[in-house]
């Protein structure tokens, strides 16, 4: 039987292995910070890292040593960006380091770090694709996809435009039950298989807080909302309903990422 204290050792050891492994993959001519240019250096180290960060090397080298301590996120964040760490590094960093998931960025995670393969399946689609993230952010989508959704030229999150923008309540025919209650169970779920991560909660709270139509279906669990993949929706400048089937794939193993694809119902409306 594994004990707590083995399991704390455990965590210790693995964040310290993980942020040097992370530092030893850097490029040293990439990071080293100026009076560290005069000699050249087969790793990155610890100083130059420190002086990226803006803080000592003992506070620093603590990470590699596996103390996990009261980080703050501005740290940890100097931190992932000084490692060029991707999302789901920077998420264990978290986890191994103060033992919650960081809050999401606010412009959602960076496209360039998704699967090719995934990116292909995407832009090759013929209809509107797009890929939700658990914090109901678009990390990626094709060209067809922004006659249906113009917003996302400049904002990914799905959740904010839909919550909050009076456009999604002209576009979107039967806006509270067949496309808000959705995504509000999505997150509910969502919240319930990661009660430690903070993100998920802020998100929550903040749009709860902004419409008191999301707040009142929030609370109102006994009210059913029947799932309906097929959905009717109003093209830009146009007041006639074009039916969709909304197709949904998950990969859970995947960070939770949603392929959701838009399919227009041929010869209905």
């Amino acid at each position: 039987m594994t004990s707590r204290r083995q399991v704390s050792a455990d965590l210790n050891s693995d964040l310290g292995a993980y942020v040097k492994a992370w530092r030893h993959r850097l490029a040293p001519d990439d990071h080293q910070a100026p009076r560290h240019r005069r000699r050249r250096r087969s790793n990155v180290t610890q100083e130059e890292i420190a002086d990226v960060v803006g803080v000592s090397v003992v506070w620093y080298s603590n990470l590699e040593r596996g103390v996990r301590a009261n980080y703050s996120d501005a740290f940890l964040d100097a931190v992932t960006e000084a490692l060029r760490l991707n999302r789901y590094e920077r998420e264990l960093m978290y986890l191994l380091a103060i033992g919650r998931m960081p809050a999401p960025a606010l412009t959602g995670p960076d496209p360039g770090a998704l699967d090719p393969a995934l990116r292909h399946f995407v832009e090759g689609q013929r209809w509107a694709t797009y890929v939700l993230d658990r914090y109901a952010h678009v990390v990626l989508h094709n060209e067809v996809c922004e006659s249906y959704y113009p917003w996302l030229r400049t904002d990914p999150s799905y959740s904010r435009w839909l919550f909050t923008d009076a456009d999604a309540r002209r576009r979107l025919v039967n806006w509270e039950s067949d496309w808000v209650a959705p995504l509000l169970t999505e997150l509910r779920i969502t919240r319930a298989r990661h009660p430690q991560d903070t993100g998920i909660a802020a998100l929550v709270d903040a749009w709860l807080e902004t419409s008191p139509e999301v707040r009142g279906l929030w609370d109102d669990h006994a009210q059913p909302y029947p799932l309906r993949s097929r959905r009717g929706m109003r093209l830009s400048g146009d007041q006639q309903t074009t039916l969709v089937d909304v197709v949904t794939l998950t990969d859970p193993s995947v960070n939770d990422l949603q392929i959701v694809s838009l399919l227009p119902v041929a010869g209905e409306a």
